[in-house]
């Protein structure tokens, strides 16, 4: 089957620019840009975006929203709306929703990625750093890309031990060139297209309704469909390398190992040491640093404790005290 997305185009005709324009349209700042992706606004956005823009101060931090959540004047703010182009249309066009998710928040997990490509091909950016709007970033991306040589690799994101078994992948945490983003969307379309892949996705399927999984078909399924594709070309960030790795969920012992890590009162154990998290791995009974903290679902009501930047004392006093309040209420009810 000829793919007829407009993916299949000429990428000499978008691939972004030399790095003297991407330092030019980023204010003059040379770090990996960061990319957040959110819709409105909710209250730990004062904590993540601060949080990346306290630990990254050579980077460019970009959020995609709306203008409910225009309202950071560290960061460059960008309207989804303007950044729709045909390929996001193609994608919309083709997409087939099977998840118990609402249709419109599924399709925009997928549509999210087209949006990155999108700027990234705007800003001539040739990698950039994306993080899910309930993400803590605590290291320097650049230093530690470059350290890592993650720059040997397309994309990077975080995959579990048991990844084939759920059949799914992370990108809440994820490194991307301009060649992985490319090819990551260029694949998400095929998925609904390609006879190969429509095969493949009916096989994952017909596997989670067997398990009774009602996570249905995500984004994340095409995160795992593109590790499988491109293992050799992907680093896994969930796995330890060097004495640290990306958290996959705070609210979790694993990992990237099943249980991997120390765990109590609903979440890894983390210390804060020279503002970076510390999490004992019991599997191989050391400590592990974090780069990032993944808050995910009610995790966000504990955020405001793990937040290394400046400001905010008023708005970290008022969280704690309402955390503290609705324990006490559910305790007593």
């Amino acid at each position: 089957m000829i793919n007829t997305s407009p993916t299949s185009i000429d990428l000499k005709e978008t691939v972004p620019g030399t790095t003297q324009e991407q330092n030019k349209k980023s204010g003059g700042r040379s770090g990996i840009p960061i990319i957040f992706v959110h819709q409105r606004y909710s209250f730990y956005l004062e904590y993540t975006l601060r949080q990346a823009a306290h630990s990254n101060p050579d980077s460019p931090i970009h959020l995609l929203g709306d203008v409910e959540n225009n309202r950071f004047p560290f960061l460059i703010h960008h309207n989804v709306s303007d950044l729709l182009n045909p390929e996001t249309d193609w994608f919309k066009s083709v997409y087939q929703h099977q998840s118990p998710n609402h249709y419109d928040y599924e399709l925009f997990c997928f549509v999210r990625w087209y949006l990155v490509k999108e700027l990234m091909r705007r800003e001539g950016y040739r990698q950039v750093f994306v993080a899910d709007s309930d993400v803590m970033i605590y290291s320097d991306i650049t230093h530690y890309v470059n350290q890592a040589g993650l720059t040997k690799y397309q994309a990077a994101y975080n995959i579990g031990v048991d990844y084939q078994w759920v059949r799914s992948a992370s990108g809440h945490s994820s490194y991307w060139t301009w060649e992985g983003i490319s090819q990551f969307c260029n694949l998400m379309s095929n998925l609904y297209t390609e006879p190969r892949f429509m095969t493949f996705m009916d096989q994952i399927r017909a596997e989670k309704i067997i398990k009774n999984d009602r996570a249905g078909i995500s984004d994340m399924t095409a995160l795992y469909i593109f590790y499988e594709e491109e293992n050799a070309k992907i680093r896994n960030l969930s796995a330890c390398q060097n004495g640290s790795a990306f958290d996959h969920n705070i609210s979790m012992a694993t990992n990237y190992d099943l249980d991997e890590y120390e765990f109590g009162l609903g979440r890894k154990k983390i210390v804060i040491k020279n503002g970076h998290p510390v999490a004992y791995n019991v599997l191989l009974k050391k400590e592990i640093v974090l780069h990032t903290l993944h808050f995910q679902g009610n995790s966000k009501n504990i955020i405001h404790r793990y937040y290394t930047g400046g400001g905010l004392l008023a708005n970290k006093t008022f969280r704690e005290l309402r955390f503290r309040a609705s324990v006490l209420y559910h305790m007593v009810k």
